[in-house]
């Protein structure tokens, strides 16, 4: 216990002030608001740029010394200069949604201190990217056969050791009114697949493919599975790429 009570004497005397968050101290800007919507935008519009207004609500200048972004799409910027008491300042967001579709909720994290300690606020961007087709058309782009759609069509297995079994997996969807019965089938018997009974109207399941390449000569091979759909329709071929060292 001694010497758990001298470490904590020596963490307050060698830590800065500046480096401790302090849960009961008070904040030193307000940001209003905080949420800001861009309704809704399509995602070929190009970029947007939304600004966030701050006001020093503490007795000493305070200085925003770093936003945090948690994805590409949101890139921030902002004064560098202190903020006297009473005053504003800003934080600048660019919102780039060409990669992004349906409904976005974006958080940034703005680090910002007084010299005394440091205060985190969280900044919000909501709003809606129309790409101009379905979520699911954009989620599950492959048709594979009517009402079953799927992430991927080819199955990137990539390079194995002779005797090692890849696995990897894709994501079927069904955009029809009925319960699909599944099975599978393969040309190959080095080909594995785990496909559920059955995908309900408006779900979607995952699909776990493994080769095994015991047999497999040195080099790249290409296999390939079907799905079998009610026990007489069958999908379009999902293709298994990789390669054998």
């Amino acid at each position: 216990m001694r010497l758990f009570n001298i470490i904590l004497v020596v963490m307050a005397i060698f830590i800065p002030r500046t480096m401790v968050r302090g849960e009961g101290t008070p904040r030193i800007l307000s940001f209003e608001p905080n949420v800001i919507s861009i309704d809704t935008v399509r995602y070929d519009a190009g970029e947007i740029t939304v600004r966030f207004e701050c006001t020093n609500i503490c007795d000493k200048p305070v200085a925003i010394i770093d936003v945090r972004s948690q994805c590409g799409c949101t890139r921030p910027s902002f004064g560098k200069a202190s903020i006297a008491p009473g005053k504003k300042g800003y934080v600048d967001v660019v919102f780039d949604p060409h990669t992004l579709f349906a409904d976005q909720k974006r958080h940034l994290t703005v680090v910002a201190t007084n010299g005394e300690y440091r205060k985190f606020s969280t900044l919000t961007i909501t709003g809606y990217v129309d790409r101009g087709v379905s979520e699911e058309e954009v989620r599950y782009p492959y048709v594979l056969a009517e009402g079953l759609r799927s992430d991927q069509n080819t199955i990137g297995m990539r390079l194995s050791k002779r005797g090692d079994v890849p696995v990897r997996e894709f994501t079927i969807y069904n955009g029809s009114s009925s319960v699909m019965k599944l099975d599978w089938t393969a040309e190959d018997r080095c080909v594995m697949a785990e496909v559920p009974d059955e995908i309900k109207p408006g779900e979607s399941a995952k699909i776990k493919v493994s080769v095994k390449t015991r047999w497999l000569p040195s080099g790249t091979y290409q296999k390939s599975m079907t799905l079998m759909i009610n026990g007489n329709q069958q999908s379009e071929r999902i293709l298994l790429k990789g390669s054998v060292e």
